[in-house]
């Protein structure tokens, strides 16, 4: 047998057999060893079994980044089931919908996200604090095999609901083993830093799980400073950052990276600058640029660049990973010539089963593949338009329909417009991306309001309740009416421009300065926005998570101070944070337990966009 004709959980047993006495996972100063990681995720196992998880079985995973959450997912794929990631950052609604669309069996988490999931679900919940280990544990009898379900992740969905991707346990497995786009060794030590619901997770836990590696589990909250010191003194050897925070590392923190022999980017275009900026700055890293949806499991193709290599702008895609093919077809799928511009589908051991509970997405998405081997093989349209080069790399060109990638989230804008939709006060509605001279990205709703105006702060309340963080517009801006083409479709290149501005930061800016004007300053320059007033939020603003972190380190610099980067979250609004910052207590702003309990849950969900979260595709 072949890595690849095993589950999961029994290609881990066999792991944990030959590095019993080794570490497999450490987080925030604890460890667990091979054997001991097995022992708990074996008793684990047995008590889903009680709650009647078994063959396939969904089961929701609310929890926190921890050594208890790498034991859980383990888990639950040797009860059986999969694991269905569910955000405590996402709206009440949407959670629901994830319950319901699901059914799942039970739901594991701690008890202090609990009260995150929805009211009156009547799940049974198995708590994973408090939780007596034990030495060892039998393994309860397999059920899974390479075939079966082990997870499902939703991604947004142009019809304004969520698709949740079935993966298999051989699409895991073919991702980390018997692949050469980079090395699986014992030797290497991965962090994971993704959320669970963003499938980059799956490299960076089942990478180092299921090859003898070291996993280490960064924090729910993380500073860009934090992040490089655990790079650094956790001896981290193998990272995958979003294309945003990658910039963010190498502009800010390159220092930090000098261990890192494998450094993997993706989930939007790189930009070429910082690219060459780490090649030339890490001389014994390779950089990767990854690329693939959560259909084909996180890779579908990847882009190595040796050390003091000039790559090609823009930075190709690469090249299908091991049992992965790729595709380029024109509209009647027959293959485009070099060099012309296609659709890229992809085949292989990656592709996903299919969407769950939507028949429809996916006979669109997943077809049959006319040019496999093995009967029954389905391909997966991607949506994206691509190019062979001259070498036979790929190269990206953009998407074929409305969908876009931000802040490595891959967002239908459809959804979006979708939900701003159901507001009875909203007539007509268009959403974009917007890019800045930096080509900083950000969402701008347009719309045409029915008799009355709820106005735009009122909408940003609205869609709050129901849609993620990352999915929020930067900007919603009423118009009075949309302006058309000659086909009478919505002419998006004549919607209004929103205002850009561009202040250059100078070397001694702050000195003798207020501090007020120094963080208002800071905040101009995040938001582009010339004025400032003391209740503006900052991401009410045209602020995001990854302009947030971006912000936090250009204040911790301007102050010479150290700021925990959860003020940022939790005191956005600018007066706030300007007496917070003059040295004003937590008290001061606390209000009722009630007020204190909803300002820190809504700090948590801004955390979860920082990657410190960035993510999701």
């Amino acid at each position: 047998m072949t890595a690849l004709d095993y589950s999961i959980g029994g290609r881990f047993a066999q792991v944990a057999t030959e590095y019993g006495s080794k570490i497999a996972v450490s987080a925030g100063g604890a460890h667990l060893s091979y054997a001991e990681l097995e022992a708990r995720a074996n008793d684990l196992a047995a008590s889903l079994r009680e709650l009647g998880v078994g063959h396939e079985s969904m089961v929701g995973c609310c929890c926190h980044r921890s050594l208890d959450l790498i034991v859980a997912l383990l888990a639950i794929l040797k009860a059986g089931g999969c694991y269905v990631p569910l955000d405590p950052a996402y709206p009440a609604e949407r959670l629901k919908f994830m319950l319901d669309d699901t059914a799942c069996a039970a739901v594991v988490t701690t008890s202090d996200l609990a009260g995150s999931l929805p009211p009156g679900h009547g799940l049974p919940l198995l708590m994973l604090d408090g939780r007596r280990w034990p030495a060892a544990a039998a393994p309860v009898p397999e059920v899974a095999g390479p075939r079966n379900l082990a997870y499902v992740m939703y991604t947004s969905g142009s019809t304004g609901r969520p698709k949740g991707v079935l993966v298999e346990h051989r699409s895991i497995v073919r991702l980390v083993t018997d692949t050469t786009y980079c090395r699986f060794g014992a030797d290497e030590t991965w962090l994971h830093y993704a959320p669970l619901a963003f499938d980059a997770s799956t490299l960076e836990i089942w990478g180092p799980l299921l090859n003898g590696g070291r996993l280490v589990v960064a924090p729910p909250r993380a500073s860009l400073e934090e992040l490089g010191r655990i790079v650094r003194e956790e001896g981290v050897t193998s990272l995958w950052l979003t294309s945003g925070l990658f910039t963010l590392m190498v502009e800010q923190r390159l220092g930090d990276l000098g261990g890192v022999r494998q450094f993997l980017a993706g989930g939007d275009v790189l930009s070429p600058r910082h690219v060459k900026l780490a090649l030339a700055n890490l001389p014994g890293c390779t950089l990767i640029n990854g690329y693939g949806p959560t259909e084909n499991t996180t890779f579908t193709c990847c882009y190595p660049m040796a050390p003091g290599s000039v790559p090609p702008e823009p930075v190709p895609i690469g090249y299908p990973i091991s049992h992965s093919t790729v595709y380029i077809l024109n509209e009647s799928l027959t293959p485009v010539a070099p060099g012309e511009t296609g659709e890229l589908y992809t085949g292989g051991l990656g592709v996903a089963r299919g969407y769950l509970n939507n028949a429809a997405g996916t006979r669109e998405r997943f077809l049959p593949d006319p040019f496999a081997s093995e009967p029954g093989a389905t391909m997966y349209r991607t949506g994206d338009l691509v190019r062979l080069r001259p070498d036979g790399a790929i190269e990206f060109l953009g998407r074929a329909d409305s969908q876009v990638k931000l802040l490595g989230h891959r967002i239908e804008l459809a959804e979006i417009e979708a939900a701003l939709l159901v507001h009875p006060d909203v007539g007509q509605v268009c959403v974009v991306v917007n890019t800045d001279e930096k080509g900083g990205k950000r969402l701008i709703a347009y719309y045409v309001a029915r008799q009355v105006d709820a106005g735009p702060a009122a909408l940003r309340a609205f869609l709050n309740a129901s849609l993620p963080r990352y999915m929020i517009p930067a900007l919603i801006v009423p118009v009075a009416e949309m302006p058309l083409n000659v086909n009478g479709k919505i002419d998006k290149a004549a919607l209004p421009k929103p205002a850009v501005l561009s202040i250059v930061a100078t070397e001694g800016e702050a000195r003798d300065r207020s501090l007020e004007s120094i963080v208002r300053d800071a905040w101009r320059r995040a938001t582009q926005r010339e004025h400032i007033e003391a209740n503006d939020n900052f991401f009410d603003i045209g602020g995001d998570s990854l302009k947030l972190v971006s912000l936090h380190a250009e204040l911790e610099h301007a102050l010479n101070r150290e700021i925990p980067i959860v003020d940022l979250f939790e005191f956005s609004a600018f007066g706030e944070l300007v007496r917070r910052l003059q040295g004003g207590d937590r008290k001061e702003f606390a209000g009722t337990d009630q007020d204190r309990a909803k300002r820190q849950r809504a700090a948590f969900a801004r955390q979860r966009d920082a990657r410190v979260r960035i993510a999701g595709k």
